[in-house]
């Protein structure tokens, strides 16, 4: 097995990413396959020398346990109450909450959690609802501002162990 090392930032935490193109499809018979960065999300290809399969996302969440505030973007600020629920899984990408809060798909909302009693809240100016159901709700992070960003790599680097599997 190859040295799995991010290119770009010599980070260990690379996991196999999903094989969506022509040309992961074509050199995936070659046994070389694409791998992701889970702390800076760059993409690059490998020899692995031996036939893997397919993995559904190319980011691994971790589980966590933090309070979260969300409300739709579309809506004035002064009508539109925000709601809160928990964020029980994180990626550099997105998170799961759960919410009794009713969501629908394709909605926007804009986040904010805290991950300690003595840090500042993290705030996520747009994420879209790509899942709800039974109170589960999946994001995926459209629109953040970079200190927001480093933080959540932060915990994400602190969360994650050093080798993932890559499937």
């Amino acid at each position: 097995m190859p040295d799995l090392r991010c290119p770009a930032c010599r980070a260990s935490k690379v996991r196999l990413a999903a094989r969506t193109t022509l040309p992961d499809a074509l050199l995936s018979g070659l046994t070389i396959y694409p791998f992701r960065c889970q702390l800076c999300g760059r993409r690059f290809r490998i020899f692995l020398g031996c036939r893997t399969s397919n993995p559904r996302r190319s980011f691994e969440r971790v589980d966590v346990s933090f309070p979260v505030w969300f409300r739709h973007r579309e809506s004035a600020f002064s009508s539109n109450a925000a709601k809160e629920g928990t964020i029980d899984n994180l990626s550099i990408r997105g998170c799961r909450i759960r919410s009794t809060a009713p969501i629908r798909i394709g909605s926007r909302l804009e986040l904010e959690f805290q991950y300690s009693d003595s840090s500042f809240p993290v705030t996520i100016d747009e994420a879209i609802v790509r899942s709800a159901v039974d109170g589960a709700i999946g994001l995926r992070f459209t629109r953040l501002h970079r200190d927001d960003e480093r933080r959540i790599r932060h915990i994400v680097d602190v969360w994650l162990p050093e080798t993932l599997p890559s499937a």
